[in-house]
């Protein structure tokens, strides 16, 4: 039960941010002010979504290192937490601080910025297929070992 509580907690958590950051950004005295080429709604989402995936990043680490004990059928893949997470996490980010970024990127500035974030999602999809190999895999083969062994 500890488990659901905890992550009902985060889950509400991410929720309200990202609703908040939406209705905000939307509401016309945030459309029509700004700092130079800086929507203060742009600011407003920055901000909004940034912390819910920064939330959702926290909760998987968490989880990663401080697996529930009602959710014991996730440990062989525990090792994939963290990697996956980071993977998503970079994903969304690309769109997130391009509220912010956007519209002072030139078009090398833009390809730039394209091609950090590219090597953070194949960096972190890398991490994630090591992990599996090096760490999942492993632990899958020495579960289903237990099981014949029971079985037998």
């Amino acid at each position: 039960m500890k488990a659901r509580k905890w992550a009902m907690e985060y889950g509400v958590a991410i929720g309200f941010t990202v609703l908040l950051s939406a209705v905000l950004g939307q509401i016309p005295l945030f459309r029509s002010s700004s700092i130079g080429k800086l929507q203060a709604s742009d600011l407003v989402q920055f901000l909004g979504y940034g912390a819910a995936v920064a939330i959702a990043w926290l909760s998987a680490r968490r989880l990663a290192n401080d697996l529930p004990e009602e959710w014991k059928w996730l440990a062989p893949f525990r090792p994939l937490i963290q990697p996956a997470a980071t993977l998503v996490t970079i994903a969304l980010a690309y769109s997130v601080v391009l509220l912010v970024c956007g519209p002072f990127l030139g078009k090398t500035a833009r390809g730039v910025y394209n091609w950090v974030f590219i090597a953070g999602i194949v960096g972190s999809a890398a991490w994630l297929v090591f992990s599996w190999i090096t760490k999942c895999a492993p632990l899958m083969e020495s579960a289903e070992g237990r099981k014949l062994r029971k079985a037998a």
